[in-house]
């Protein structure tokens, strides 16, 4: 048993996986944008520490112009180190953890101490003792200020844990949101297949549900199931319209054979009359086995494309039925005119197109009226044959058109049982040109009588042999 797959797992699955990579994408750009707005804001708090310190740079109380730092009424942020020095490397104050590295004005650098990372920042200015004096003294004071970085990361990790805690409800409301509508969506489908589900050989009425066809992707499908379960309800009445038929015609011509026999045996008889007797019912016999043949004939036609590609020459093929069906055109005495001029190959096996061309011409025959003429003209018409066979006969009754290729329809009295036919000659025509992606048609001639027009595919592939059998 194959394994099969559920629509709704499918789909929401994959709804939930571009929404998890959706959300990881974001998490991954909110991090780097929130890494660079804290640390910005970060360094913006160096800067404006140091700044606060190299403000915080006073004159000393002695008369030497030597300058002090002083941190009263100045804020400085928990676990902050820094250090304050002149132009001569004399610290002028400093805070915690020393720091252990030389920074050029303007920089900032990441350095670990006591297993933390802190972030430095360096700055210098000049402070002007006594201004107001012409022997004012002016220093060049050196401020590096540092900071813990894990304030910034506690900050960009809580940004990180908010989206990602939004992400995941979101994927669990949309997955339960999800599945409900989807499963609401195909919905639909599940009332088509219950309908279709319907349908068996006593029961072919088809509804398609409002529901489908409110959806554009699924109004074709609906059609498109209707118009097959139509096809497929004409295809079975066809098959047991023939069934039936082809049972009455089997039947009837047991029942002569059963009943030439009876005759023979109701009482004693001479040996000619026996003889009549059984001639006539191997008569009847060879015709019930013409009728079986037929139909084999026809069931193999029917059974589509064939395995191997046969082809064979139309206008040699027409020549050879016409020198068949000579003495048959003579004994209702009608002449017949040819003009084949198509000169291609079809792709028809020569056993079938004989068949084909038989039946046409002995159907045509046993249409037209004694002392007229049968014209039969052949051509190629684009990457096609033509044929056409015109009769001068009294044409076709248009309520037996519809029925003319059905199987044992005798709608005319030239295809009665007096004339010997069974009804499955056009049947087998018409199998043998749509097993060929040909057509063929029945119609009245304006100048009366009835013409058959069949149109072939010429032959393409070359490279392949004709029949065998036309050798």
């Amino acid at each position: 048993m194959e394994k099969t797959t559920s629509i709704t797992r499918r789909l929401t699955v994959s709804v939930l996986a571009l929404e998890l990579l959706a959300g990881i994408i974001l998490i991954g750009a909110v991090t780097i944008h929130e890494r660079h707005v804290q640390f910005e804001t970060f360094d913006a708090n160096l800067r404006a520490t140091s700044n606060a310190l190299l403000g915080a740079v006073q004159e000393g109380e002695g008369s030497d112009g030597s300058v002090i730092l002083d941190l009263h009424n100045l804020d400085i942020p928990k676990r902050s180190t820094f250090r304050v020095t002149d132009e001569h490397g004399r610290v002028l104050g400093a805070g915690g953890p020393d720091p252990p590295v030389y920074l050029a004005p303007g920089e900032f650098k990441d350095v670990p101490i006591d297993g933390h990372t802190y972030r430095f920042f360096s700055m210098s200015g000049d402070r002007l003792v006594d201004p107001g004096y012409t022997r004012g003294v002016r220093h060049h004071i050196t401020v590096v200020c540092g900071q813990p970085e894990g304030r910034v990361w506690h900050e960009i990790i809580e940004a990180i844990r908010f989206f990602a805690i939004a992400t995941i409800a979101l994927l669990g409301i949309t997955a339960v949101f999800l599945s409900w509508l989807i499963r609401n969506s195909l919905l639909p489908i599940r009332e088509l297949a219950n309908e279709a589900d319907k349908i068996n050989s006593n029961n072919w009425q088809f509804n398609s549900p409002p529901s489908a066809k409110e959806f554009t992707e699924l109004s074709p499908l609906a059609s498109a199931i209707e118009r097959t379960i139509t096809r497929l309800h004409r295809a079975f009445e066809q098959q047991r319209q023939m069934t039936n038929d082809a049972a009455h015609e089997l039947k009837t011509d047991i029942a002569i054979i059963k009943s030439s026999f009876q005759v023979i045996a109701m009482k004693q008889r001479s040996v000619g009359e026996y003889e009549k007797g059984i001639a006539i019912g191997v008569r009847d016999i060879g015709r019930l086995e013409q009728t079986v043949q037929k139909m084999l004939t026809l069931a193999r036609l029917d059974q589509g494309q064939p395995s191997e590609f046969h082809s064979c020459r139309i206008d040699d093929v027409l020549l050879d039925t016409l020198s068949q069906s000579s003495a048959f055109a003579e004994v209702k005495n009608i002449s017949i005119k040819t003009k084949l001029e198509a000169g291609e190959s079809v792709p028809i096996g020569r056993d079938d197109a004989v068949l084909l061309g038989s039946n046409i011409l002995i159907n045509a025959i046993q249409h037209s009226a004694p002392r007229s003429e049968l014209q039969i003209v052949s051509a190629k018409v684009g990457h096609t044959v033509k044929i056409t066979v015109r009769d001068h006969g009294r044409g076709i009754h248009e309520d037996d058109r519809p029925f003319l290729f059905d199987p044992f329809y005798r709608g005319d009295p030239s295809r009665s049982r007096k004339s010997g036919g069974t009804g499955l000659g056009l049947s087998i025509c018409k199998a043998i040109c749509d097993r060929a992606n040909g057509t063929i048609e029945i119609e009245n001639h304006a100048d009366g009588g009835a013409i058959v027009t069949i149109t072939l595919p010429v032959a393409t592939r070359s490279s392949d042999p004709e029949d065998p059998s036309e050798n």
